[in-house]
């Protein structure tokens, strides 16, 4: 009778590593796969700054995140650190719904501090969040209000009027 309980002790303790590794090891990917995608926006940042600067910034971020809010999610997780979630500074989870939703929200983000910064004047359209109601009322605006039609750059894989 001890070695069954020995036993089912032993099976017990190493149930509980291995799911301690795996969160470790999905809370790591998560990460990376927000420091990837804020390498790749402030790559994006600089393109669009050139090309037509705050307003680019804002018809690409627009028109992306309805792109982005239109896919379910279905992939892997990513982390986003410091999220403001109702005043309060947490790390989030979340699963992507394409590749490109851990850029958009690092480029949000840059977006956000360029105008905080004085880089940028105030913005013209709040950007909220993806998965804020608000967002698709911002959209409903901007497009409304666009001047021309917006294509994908495949080269820089950006959404810009054209």
């Amino acid at each position: 009778m001890l070695i069954i309980e020995i036993e089912l002790l032993i099976a017990l303790v190493l149930v509980l590593i291995a799911i301690t590794r795996r969160t470790a090891i999905t809370q790591w990917l998560a990460n990376r796969r927000y420091q990837i995608g804020l390498k790749r926006a402030r790559q994006l940042f600089q393109v669009l700054d050139q090309k037509g600067g705050q307003q680019a910034i804002t018809n690409h971020l627009l028109e992306e995140g309805h792109f982005l809010r239109s896919k379910r999610r279905v992939g892997d997780f990513y982390c986003i650190p410091g999220e403001d979630i109702d005043g309060e500074k947490q790390d989030i989870m979340l699963r992507m719904s394409h590749r490109n939703e851990p850029r958009w929200i690092a480029l949000r983000r840059l977006y956000l501090s360029s105008i905080q910064d004085g880089y940028f004047k105030n913005a013209v359209i709040d950007i909220p969040a993806l998965w804020d109601h608000e967002f698709d009322v911002a959209y409903d605006h901007w497009k409304t209000n666009l001047s021309g039609s917006i294509e994908k750059d495949e080269q820089e894989d950006a959404w810009i009027v054209a």
